[in-house]
């Protein structure tokens, strides 16, 4: 069976959006989830069970706001002079805290509303108090990268262009994926796999899952691109990309897809070729056998 023609729609808008809006690096601490006063509970949500947080009507999130907002701004300050000193994993990792900013700090007085107006339209009210928590952590979080101040966009650019320069592949790729004009052609998509692959790099290879599916990113013979690039983004999370719960490819498929209560991005990623499992699930055995024989090789 063929993937309808909305979860296709709806797989290309999450890649791409995961892919230009909230990347991260691999290194990256994973940042506590925010979440009410008693705990989380659960709701039956198929195919899985998801976790979300039960939120009083009253909450004093203040402490925990200030927490993120100084842990992010310790990280800030780490990166930016390491990315001073040519880091080129600094690089990248700054350029990424400036692209999770970038429109958060351009409208800071109105960003929490923005986010209250969504959340009062999910449909799913308990999905609708998850998003209002993490919106206020990223908002928090957001007051860390240069004090909350307006990010240019030639800031995010000419970080990721410099990381680039310095050899970074996954920025190569975020870079390509931007600019792209045409369609790899298939020699391009097995070249860039086997750089991917020697490269150990997740977010890498989430990245070119983003740039199979871009705009018909990827035009190569016996290779799917919506399956592709689904297949190299939920490699990714099994290979070390941060990818549950309050992970900024998490929060980005809350505030941007409405995904607040799923557990992992695999759980979301799965839903977007829900009907070709067992295609993805190939694609996904082929991807992986290829880095076990990769590591094997260079042991």
């Amino acid at each position: 069976m063929k993937t309808s023609r909305r979860g296709k729609a709806l797989g290309g808008a999450l890649l791409v959006a995961t892919g230009l809006l909230a990347v991260y690096s691999v290194t990256a601490e994973r940042p506590p989830v925010l979440q009410a006063a008693g705990g989380p509970s659960s709701t039956a949500m198929a195919p899985t069970a998801v976790a979300v947080s039960q939120a009083p009507q009253a909450m004093n999130l203040e402490p925990l706001a200030a927490r993120f907002e100084d842990a992010t701004r310790l990280e800030f300050e780490r990166v930016s002079a390491a990315a001073e000193r040519g880091d080129v994993r600094a690089q990248r990792r700054l350029a990424e805290l400036y692209e999770k900013c970038f429109s958060v700090n351009v409208r800071r007085a109105s960003y929490l509303e923005g986010v209250e107006n969504m959340a009062m339209l999910h449909s799913d009210p308990d999905a609708g108090q998850q998003m209002r928590l993490i919106g206020q952590r990223v908002f928090a979080q957001c007051g860390g990268v240069d004090d909350g101040q307006f990010i240019p966009l030639d800031a995010m650019l000419l970080w990721r262009e410099q990381a680039a320069r310095g050899g970074d592949l996954a920025s190569q790729l975020w870079l390509r994926q931007r600019n792209v004009t045409s369609p790899l052609t298939a020699k391009e998509y097995a070249g860039l796999a086997a750089q991917v692959i020697a490269s150990g790099d997740a977010t890498a290879m989430a990245y070119l899952g983003d740039l199979a599916v871009t705009a018909g990113g990827l035009k190569a013979p016996d290779v799917d691109p919506h399956i592709s690039g689904l297949a190299w983004q939920i490699a990714a999370c099994q290979q070390g990309r941060a990818c549950a719960a309050g992970s900024e490819l998490m929060d980005v498929m809350c505030l941007n897809l409405g995904a607040c209560t799923e557990t992992d991005a695999t759980v979301v990623l799965r839903l977007m070729a829900a009907d070709r499992q067992a295609a993805l699930d190939a694609e996904i055995a082929r991807i992986l056998s290829r880095v076990d024989k990769m590591r094997q090789h260079t042991r």
